[in-house]
């Protein structure tokens, strides 16, 4: 998901100014009022930084904006891997039976992105929907 999100990169903010670090956690501006933003400059990010940053991933944010988006660890409680992905990066699960469902923000290609990438493949967007329906991204597996 780092490579993902960010490249690696804790500096990164995108979205406007919205999104932070690593896991590009959004922060809604009444959020920021509480919770500083985990992000750091690429010289001088220290252990804490990148312990906030997927801290904030992981388990969402501590601060009492609204919204203020969950992290994996809430989208993985009430979904399967790919479901719980697409909630991370879009909000909602717009449609169970597409992931690349998506919202205007939002990446389609997300799910399938990260699956290519834990399969040893380069991410890509598929140009057939029925392929991604298929097979979603991930490289397909031999069986008997």
């Amino acid at each position: 998901m780092v490579l993902q999100e960010s490249n690696g990169n804790g500096n990164v903010v995108k979205d406007g100014g919205m999104s932070y670090g690593l896991l590009q956690v959004q922060l809604s501006e009444k959020a920021k009022e509480t919770e500083e933003p985990a992000t750091c400059d690429p010289s001088g990010c220290t252990y804490d930084n990148y312990l906030k940053m997927l801290q904030q991933g992981v388990y969402g944010h501590s601060g009492t904006g609204n919204p203020i988006p969950p992290g994996i660890a809430y989208w993985l409680g009430l979904y399967r891997p790919g479901a719980a992905l697409r909630g991370y990066n879009t909000g909602s699960v717009p449609d169970e039976s597409d992931y690349q469902v998506a919202t205007p923000i939002s990446t389609e290609s997300y799910v399938s992105d990260l699956g290519n990438r834990l399969g040893g493949l380069p991410p890509q967007q598929f140009p057939d929907y029925n392929w991604k329906l298929n097979n979603c991204g991930f490289k397909l597996a031999r069986t008997g």
